[in-house]
């Protein structure tokens, strides 16, 4: 994993200023931290100095670092997963902790539902069940509210010519996208919307029941995310840090589908 990654980092040495400390310590301190929720200050010393580490997490959240590596991730596939893409949500259940950022920050994405003072967790996977794009809201908004900010990012860039590829031939969803609005903005573009209807609409031609079954695969994403502490419970204030530890979880199931078979340089898919 760290041989497919290293690449992607910023440069461990750059032109101006003093050389960052080990890269691979500092993302073996960030990974610990999404694995645990503990607080930045009980990082291990062994591991890194949390007054160097989180300043360089901040750094790096706000260089779309960690955006950037899932995209060159995705364009490292062998199957992009085009097929279809997977839309869903989750509530975020928000710790006390998370409460409390300045006014001068602006909103960052939490509000009231079911569940209390919580973050909403919109995302899109491709037919690989592997993650594309994610967007936060409250955890009020309805999950319609997400699907254009899900296809406003994850474009995917392979550095070929032409423009780049952001279009899935079919998107599956539960009726919770079940919108007049939406199917007709789907079918315009020419994708299908594999969306089964709510009892008071009519039903929706291109909904296919084989194909809808395959939607487990954005829920066992959740799942995947979830098994990271940080992602499953929010304790950060700002919704930029929350969203880096949801793409460093991202990354980790990113590197985890890839693997070699008896040695050879091609990838396969687990």
């Amino acid at each position: 994993m760290w041989q497919r990654v290293a690449p992607l980092l910023p440069p461990q040495k750059p032109r101006t200023g003093r050389p960052s400390l080990n890269h691979r310590r500092f993302l073996e301190a960030v990974l610990w931290l999404a694995r645990t929720g503990a607080p930045c200050r009980d990082l291990p010393p062994e591991l890194m100095n949390w007054r160097t580490a989180w300043p360089r997490l901040q750094r790096w959240t706000a260089a779309g670092v960690w955006e950037r590596i899932i995209a060159a991730l995705r364009a490292m596939a062998p199957e992009a997963g085009w097929e279809a893409h997977l839309l869903d949500s989750s509530v975020v259940r928000a710790h006390a902790h998370a409460a409390g950022a300045s006014r001068r920050t602006g909103g960052q994405a939490l509000g009231r539902s079911r569940g209390g003072f919580s973050t909403k967790l919109h995302l899109r996977c491709d037919a690989r069940g592997r993650p594309v794009a994610f967007h936060l809201t409250g955890g009020e908004p309805h999950d319609l509210l997400g699907v254009g900010p899900l296809f406003e990012r994850g474009a995917l860039r392979t550095g070929k010519r032409g423009r780049p590829r952001w279009k899935p031939a079919a998107v599956i969803a539960d009726k919770a996208y079940s919108a007049a609005w939406l199917l007709d903005e789907l079918r315009r573009k020419r994708i299908a919307p594999v969306i089964p209807s709510r009892s008071d609409q009519p039903e929706n031609p291109d909904f296919d029941r084989e194909a809808y079954r395959e939607r487990n695969l954005v829920e066992r994403l959740v799942g995947k995310l979830k098994q990271f502490r940080r992602v499953a419970t929010r304790y950060d204030k700002l919704a930029p840090h929350y969203l880096a530890f949801v793409q460093l979880a991202s990354i980790m199931v990113w590197l985890r589908t890839f693997a070699t078979r008896r040695g050879c340089d091609h990838l396969t898919l687990l």
